[in-house]
C-alpha cells in the first residue's frame, strides 16, 4: 500500500481556490493537481489494488473536476476544498466498481455496540500518539487498515468510503469500529 500524504489543507476554503483555478492560470492548476494527486492515487489504489488502474482513475478524477469547474460558480461553493474535490475521486472509484465489480455485498450483520466499540473514547486514543497508532495499524486486517486510513487520514465520509471500497455503509462502519477497538487494545498493551 502506498505511503499516504499528511493531512494538510483539508479545511482550506474551496471558493478562493476554485475562483483562481477558473481563471485558467496553468501554474495554479499544476499546484492544485500536485496538492491532491497523492490523496487521489491513494484512494484509487485502495479501491482497485492495481497501480495502473489507480493512475487512470486519478487522471479521470482530475479531468472530471476541471470539467465541472467550467460549470461551477466558485462563490456558491461553501465548503472546504477537500470536500468539493474528493467527490471526484470517489465518483471515479464508484464508476470503476460499477463496470468491473459485481453488485454490492449485503450489509454487515454486526452490532458495534456489542463489543463496546460504539462507545469508545476515540479522542483519548488520538492523544496517546500517532506513532503508536501507526504501529498498531499494521496489526489490522487489510479492510480495517483501508477504512481507518480513508476515515482518519483522508477524511472521507462513510458513504464515500463505501463507494471507494464497494461495500455497504454498514459494513464500512463495522470495519471501522473493529479497527478502532483493535487499535485501542494494541495501545493498551503499550
Amino acid at each position: 500500500m502506498p505511503i499516504l500524504p499528511s493531512r494538510n489543507n483539508f479545511n482550506q476554503a474551496a471558493a478562493g481556490v476554485l475562483f483562481e483555478l477558473k481563471k485558467g492560470n496553468k501554474e495554479q492548476r499544476n499546484d492544485f493537481v500536485w496538492n491532491h494527486q497523492e490523496r487521489f492515487y491513494a484512494i484509487a489504489y485502495m479501491a482497485t489494488g492495481n497501480p495502473e488502474t489507480a493512475t487512470q482513475l486519478t487522471i479521470m478524477a482530475f479531468r472530471n473536476a476541471f470539467a465541472s469547474l467550467k460549470h461551477t460558480d466558485p462563490k456558491k461553493v461553501n465548503m472546504p476544498l477537500w470536500y468539493w474535490v474528493s467527490q471526484f475521486i470517489v465518483d471515479a472509484c464508484a464508476e470503476y466498481h460499477s463496470q468491473y465489480t459485481g453488485p454490492l455485498p449485503p450489509g454487515a450483520r454486526t452490532d458495534p455496540a456489542s463489543d463496546g466499540s460504539g462507545n469508545m473514547d476515540w479522542e483519548t486514543t488520538v492523544i496517546l500518539g500517532t506513532q503508536r497508532v501507526r504501529r498498531c495499524l499494521s496489526t489490522l486486517s487489510e479492510e480495517q487498515q483501508k477504512v481507518f486510513m480513508l476515515r482518519h487520514q483522508l477524511d472521507l465520509t462513510y458513504e464515500q468510503m463505501g463507494s471507494v471500497l464497494h461495500q455497504p455503509k454498514e459494513t464500512i462502519q463495522a470495519w471501522l469500529y473493529r479497527a478502532r477497538v483493535q487499535i485501542v487494545k494494541c495501545l493498551g498493551r503499550g
